[in-house]
């Protein structure tokens, strides 16, 4: 009996400490998700800010071609111009006596 009592009593140990476990574990698997979870909303917030940068880069990439493009108008306007005073300082050293 006394046998049969000590074993029983073992199982019954067993199992509470098997229960003790499962729950130590199903708290950490629990804080382990919560984890997770934290770490998924901040990756979430980096990706929107990320694509927010990634549109601005685009802004001022079309703003820098823009203005690269209106550079080059201006040079063109300023060679033209050139081009023009030079014909007239051509013709006015033309005109003027020897």
């Amino acid at each position: 009996m006394r046998f049969a009592t000590a074993v029983e009593n073992e199982l019954i140990q067993i199992r509470a400490d098997q229960m003790e476990l499962g729950q130590r574990l199903t708290e950490r698997v629990n804080g382990v998700a919560n984890e997770v979870k934290a770490l998924d909303a901040k990756v979430t917030s980096l990706d929107a800010k990320v694509t927010s940068l990634d549109t601005k880069v685009d802004e001022v990439k079309a703003e820098v071609h823009e203005v690269k493009t209106e550079m080059y108008d201006v040079k063109a306007d300023i060679r033209e111009f050139k081009t023009d005073v030079m014909g007239v300082l051509i013709d006015i050293q033309r005109r003027l006596p020897a």
